[in-house]
């Protein structure tokens, strides 16, 4: 047997062994007696249960929610699962109360959910559930939400990205979930794939992150909004940009480097030929994965050449005050989901440098034309994503005028989230 069969057989083998014992201790537990259900209290489980609010896009995605559902309950009580004592401040820093349900068994996990004694949950699919990043992860989430649905729950499984290539081991646990479960898959694409790996019922839906409000009262999201009016006083298009290490998975510190290198040479020639002034944009301040390692050296190459047409706010903004900045730009290029749906939401069009196949789904929801839709590989030729900036640039005025007339119907494909909740 060759190393990588051997691997993947291993790897197998180590899945399905964890997974026999989690649907084991699923089919063991017995809800106990927590506290008295009032109709009013939900429990987020998040995709990243470890930092939380590392990523903006679960952050938008929790804020979107809890705001959606405090205008029909406004005495709302919110928990969120947790695993670790960051993530238990960053749930504080929220306005949620941390529920410690993740770092241990999923017995133990259990228990501490059935004290909180949700009569609402809401599972953050993300791009998750599909098993591309820990199928175990996956699992344990799907796990959690049919516990809570078996307990009497109302559940909703957020709008959710599915790759081409879903673990196949996830699929029994699909298969097997409530038929109360709210599935809802954020793209056409996504749900084309779901229906053929499972029968589990679902519904077409759009990132729940479309319900969430910009957030335009803190001094520096003003700093900006400022220096983008003057910008275009000026005569400058304002470009946002983003691009970080994820584009590329388990991109090698050379690989890194070389997405640098391209967009700087990039922007470069874009500026020169364009009236742009660039915003970089960062979404992600989760370390060696998050997007400063990238944009921070951008902003040093571009500064250098026209200080006066870059900004880079460093400042650590929470999903709402980036949904405003993005609509600062004229246009966003990203290689971050959640930022180009709040540039969306803020009717700003977007071009994306795309992975897992995303990108795709959310452009249909607004016909979108696909050409300002760019792979890693891409990304890492200066030539093909300056020519790509260049004819967004060129294409924003009509490319503006498609995203306000379909903006009104993805904002209620992204109510129907909820709607399993508030039925």
């Amino acid at each position: 047997m060759s190393t990588s069969l051997l691997r993947r057989a291993r790897h197998y083998a180590h899945v399905w062994k964890h997974l026999r014992a989690m649907r084991g201790e699923l089919a063991r537990h017995v809800p106990s007696g927590g506290a008295a259900r009032t109709g009013h209290r939900l429990l987020i489980v998040p995709s990243d249960p470890w930092t939380l609010i590392g990523a903006k896009g679960d952050e938008a995605m929790m804020q979107s929610v809890v705001g959606r559902l405090r205008q029909q309950l406004p005495a709302l009580e919110v928990g969120v699962v947790t695993a670790t004592a960051a993530a238990q401040d960053a749930a504080r820093q929220l306005g949620f109360l941390p529920v410690d349900a993740w770092a241990g068994s999923l017995t133990e996990g259990l228990r501490r959910i059935d004290e909180f004694a949700p009569d609402m949950m809401v599972v953050l699919g993300a791009d998750v559930l599909d098993g591309y990043y820990s199928p175990l992860t996956a699992a344990r989430m799907l796990l959690t939400a049919q516990a809570a649905a078996r307990s009497g729950t109302r559940v909703s499984i957020l709008g959710f990205s599915f790759n081409a290539r879903p673990h196949r081991l996830l699929k029994s646990v699909f298969d097997s979930l409530d038929a109360s479960i709210s599935v809802n898959l954020r793209d056409r694409l996504s749900r084309e794939r779901f229906q053929r790996f499972t029968s589990a019922r679902s519904q077409l839906v759009s990132d729940s992150a479309f319900m969430l409000l910009p957030d335009v009262r803190q001094a520096e999201v003003e700093r900006v909004g400022s220096w983008a009016a003057r910008s275009r006083d000026a005569g400058h298009v304002v470009l946002g940009f983003n691009v970080h290490p994820m584009l590329i998975r388990s991109a090698t510190p050379a690989q890194v480097a070389g997405l640098v290198d391209s967009a700087i040479a990039a922007l470069r020639e874009v500026c020169k030929r364009r009236p742009v002034a660039l915003l970089l944009l960062s979404h992600d301040y989760r370390g060696n994965d998050g997007d400063d390692v990238c944009l921070a050296p951008i902003a040093n190459a571009m500064s250098a050449l026209m200080p006066d047409r870059v900004l880079y706010p460093t400042a650590k903004f929470t999903a709402a005050q980036l949904k405003a900045l993005a609509g600062s730009t004229d246009g966003v290029v990203t290689g971050r989901m959640h930022l180009a749906i709040a540039s969306l939401g803020m009717e700003r069009p977007v071009a994306a440098l795309t992975y897992q196949d995303k990108f795709q789904g959310l452009f249909a929801h607004f016909d979108y034309p696909e050409r300002f839709l760019l792979d890693p590989q891409g990304a890492a030729d200066p030539r093909r994503l300056a020519a790509m900036i260049e004819d967004f640039v060129d294409q924003l005025p009509t490319l503006t005028t498609t995203v306000m007339q379909r903006l009104p119907d993805v904002q209620r494909a992204s109510a129907l989230n909820l709607s399993a909740l508030t039925a």
